[in-house]
């Protein structure tokens, strides 16, 4: 998707657990045709595209050598 002004539809919404971790929910407008692409990901789909994104913002604040985040 060249233009990701669709991204700005999605309503995020991230929830801080009592036991330390967080939710991120993200609500959305299924019938919208701007988000027809993010609806048909599916959930698994979705989570994909979530999870892979907040690696590629991370990605410039880890060392060269870390392969995965640490407390």
């Amino acid at each position: 998707m060249e233009n990701a002004e669709w991204v700005k539809k999605l309503q995020i919404e991230c929830i801080d657990e009592d036991d330390g971790s967080m939710t991120i929910r993200i609500d959305w407008d299924e019938n919208d045709p701007d988000l027809q692409w993010w609806t048909q990901l599916g959930e698994e789909g979705q989570e994909t595209f979530v999870i892979d994104a907040l690696w590629a913002a991370l990605e410039c604040y880890m060392d060269d050598d870390l392969t995965t985040p640490v407390d």
